[in-house]
């Protein structure tokens, strides 16, 4: 029979039970009045009892803000806790304090009780308390932008939860690996974890995890630039949240579709939706940094309507947020807005000095996706020099390479392609097809295809041109316009990057008072083109009502602008051009098949790059004499011709030219201007070569080495063997073993 309590001990008990009970309910303030009545009952007491005590009460003004009062309590209840040794219960009291200390700035301290707690857990084998204090230390880590510690952390707490069996945690936790790649921009990770997460909630019935999930997801597609699908993803997320009443949530998801319309052009859209985001996240967290990301969405929304009073406006109030936080990663972005809102009203100095302060931002938090974003942005500006300018977007250009986004990587190459230099800008004479608009290759299949140009000219018909980006689908309409109407309009658009809303009045013009808006009268590209010829690039982003149109013109040779009731006859030679597969979208329903059969009559397809090695050495000649890197009449060296025939040029010529262009940025900073060192920098291939056995691998290795010396050697075997290290008769050997051929135009 156990023995009784004496009564002072019982009562100190009660006492103890309702003080907890009040921090339990929440009651802080309740829980502060009832200790500082009994204060000196509970300050003298020694031991477990009193520590716990002291404990409960630091917890209560921890909430009431009183930060140091709770922080002096919380080292009084440890000194009596620690009294019987590493317990548990001291573990929490150092959780207690990292929460102190973190509310005071004290980031020193609050990692120091952070591992304490880790390390008391540890040694009682308490792995529920140890993975939660990992996961606690992941988002020190985060916030202090120490990534990689913050992913050691998580990891580790997921092996622990693993030994828990915890599966609940284990979602969460890759949920929180997903959402770090994301911010730190490696998304083929991010959208590994997530799906994970997702697949594990689902399979515990957490349907709210999963939705918050599924909007993680939905945001690293849309940073991927896979529009159509984070579109798809997050409209699937969106009712969940109103289902599992998430606000917060619905706000986050809402955000972001904002952020995809204005993206993808559907501006009216955005401002609807970012708006009903907004107005959630007032409602709900008001002042919070969820508001204050939404309004820097609403400024970069009305900078692309040209409202740049309201998009301050909105900059404003998103500052105030971003700085009350100490967001240094969005008050980097927030600089390059109010740059973008500086340079469009003409106050240059302050656009400048912004460019370079948010670059600076960006570069200290580490947040490799948002300093590329801010890059393009400095790199599209006049306001630096060209050759800030291409650094900038070189840089960018790097990072979304490695990174795989290759829509953002696409936008990237064409402005590193729109900008020259103008002290190196080659002199040019009279334009002639063969020295302007010529399309340069040694490709059999090219030179057949130029050879019929003249008389596809001749023909009713439009010219269709598909291929990779960047294989010069837009320079062989050039040289088609130099031929068939030397002398006559060339027009050029490009469906994908003109929203759709503005594209009809664009190709079709527009008469006065045909909508609201429009107060002048506009002559559309079809009228312009009218003589000559109009490129419309990107044909398969073009919307299914103005396909129906265009069919319209191509049948009757006359557009009727909107508004008007008159009809305009034109003679134009039309080129379409697409790097999508137009057939497979017929069948998919995206694409009128009686349209794609009317451009079709004259179909060429232009091969990407890789698969016309033969022109690597000619076009990089032709490059470097332009960019004034070689003389006219000067061979490129041999090692770096060999470097630019390995390469696979995943962006066909438009990367090869824009490598040039880095190349010429380097050698201005260089003293040293040899060129094969300089291209050393440039190439980080990695060749994956197919084959079962390691011998297949290696004959693969070989034959393509061969080819690659033959390329660059210009066909002649001698000169090849030099390269490779080897005799000719090697060679010779090895050409009739791998049967090689050299009828491809090159010397023998």
């Amino acid at each position: 029979m156990s023995k009784e309590k004496p009564v002072g001990i019982e009562f100190r008990d009660a006492m103890a039970y309702y003080l907890t009970s009040l921090v339990e309910k929440r009651d802080f303030a309740g829980a502060v009045r009832y200790y500082e009545t009994n204060r000196d009952t509970f300050d003298t007491a020694g031991g477990a009892w009193a520590g716990s005590v002291l404990h409960q009460v630091a917890k209560a003004y921890l909430s009431l803000d009183k930060h140091s009062t709770a922080l002096r309590l919380a080292r009084l209840a440890q000194n009596k806790v620690a009294e019987n040794g590493d317990s548990v219960q001291l573990a929490e009291i150092f959780l207690t304090l990292a929460r102190i200390t973190r509310s005071l700035g004290e980031l020193k301290e609050t990692e120091k009780a952070l591992r304490d707690a880790e390390s008391i857990f540890r040694r009682n084998d308490c792995l529920e308390g140890q993975a939660r204090v990992l996961n606690l230390l992941a988002g020190h880590f985060y916030n202090r932008h120490e990534y990689q510690n913050a992913l050691t952390n998580l990891m580790d707490a997921i092996d622990i939860a693993k030994r828990l069996g915890d599966r609940t945690k284990i979602a969460y936790m890759v949920g929180n690996i997903g959402r770090l790649h994301t911010f730190i921009g490696d998304f083929e990770e991010a959208e590994k974890y997530l799906r994970m997460n997702i697949d594990i909630s689902g399979e515990l019935g957490d349907w709210e995890e999963s939705t918050r999930a599924g909007i993680a997801l939905g945001y690293v597609q849309l940073l991927k630039g896979e529009y159509s699908l984070a579109e798809e993803t997050l409209e699937a997320a969106l009712p969940g949240t109103v289902e599992f009443n998430q606000p917060r949530d619905e706000a986050i998801c809402l955000s972001y579709l904002g952020e995809l319309r204005y993206r993808t052009g559907r501006l009216d859209e955005a401002r609807t939706t970012l708006e009903k985001a907004l107005e959630i996240a007032e409602r709900t967290a008001p002042g919070t940094t969820l508001g204050g990301r939404i309004m820097r969405h609403l400024a970069e929304l009305y900078i692309r309507l040209s409202n740049y009073r309201t998009a301050r406006r909105y900059h404003s109030r998103a500052s105030i947020v971003a700085n009350k936080a100490n967001d240094h990663v969005e008050i980097g972005a927030l600089c390059k807005i109010a740059a973008c809102i500086a340079e469009a009203e003409n106050c240059t100095d302050e656009a400048t000095g912004l460019y370079l302060e948010a670059i600076e931002l960006a570069e200290a938090t580490g947040v490799r996706y948002e300093l590329a974003e801010i890059l393009v942005a400095a790199g599209s500006s006049d306001l630096f020099p060209p050759r800030r300018r291409l650094n900038y977007l070189f840089r960018a250009e790097e990072f979304y390479s490695r990174r795989n986004l290759k829509t953002r990587r696409r936008e990237v190459e064409a402005l590193i392609a729109s900008i020259e230099y103008p002290d190196n800008a080659p002199n040019r004479g009279k334009n002639t097809v063969e020295d302007d608009y010529d399309y340069l290759t040694n490709c059999v299949e090219i030179i057949e295809f130029k050879e019929r140009l003249e008389a596809i000219g001749r023909a009713d018909l439009p010219l269709l041109l598909t291929g990779e980006t960047g294989v010069g689908k837009d320079r062989m309409a050039k040289y088609y316009h130099q031929l068939v109407r030397p002398g006559k309009p060339f027009v050029a658009i490009n469906c994908a990057s003109v929203p759709h809303s503005l594209l009809e009045s664009e190709l079709f013009g527009y008469e006065r008072g045909a909508f609201t808006g429009a107060e002048t009268k506009k002559q559309g590209l079809f009228v312009a083109a009218n003589g000559g010829v109009l490129l419309l690039d990107e044909i398969g982003d073009m919307p299914m009502h103005l396909q129906t149109k265009l069919l319209n013109v191509l049948e009757s040779n006359e557009v009727k602008p909107l508004g008007s009731t008159e009809s305009i006859r034109i003679d134009i030679k039309l080129v379409a051009a697409t790097n999508q597969d137009l057939e497979a979208m017929v069948e998919r329903g995206e694409f009128r098949r009686d349209l794609y059969y009317r451009l079709s009559g004259m179909p060429f397809r232009i091969p990407a790059l890789r698969e016309r090695k033969e022109d690597i050495p000619v076009l990089l000649k032709h490059f470097l004499v332009e960019r004034k890197l070689l003389k006219a009449g000067q061979k490129a060296p041999m090692e770096l011709v060999r470097q630019f025939v390995a390469y696979d040029w995943p962006g066909n010529t438009r990367e090869l030219i824009n490598k040039v262009k880095q190349m010429e940025v380097m050698a201005d900073m260089a003293a040293d201007k040899d060129l094969t060192e300089l291209s050393r920098t440039l190439f980080n291939v990695e060749s994956t070569l197919p084959g079962s056995t390691l011998f297949e691998r290696v004959e693969q290795f070989e034959r393509r080495l061969i080819m690659e010396a033959l390329i660059a050697a210009g066909g002649n075997k001698s000169e090849a063997a030099r390269m490779l290290g080897i005799h000719e008769a090697t060679v010779r050997t090895k050409l009739k073993r791998y049967d090689i051929s050299l009828d491809t135009g090159l010397a023998s």
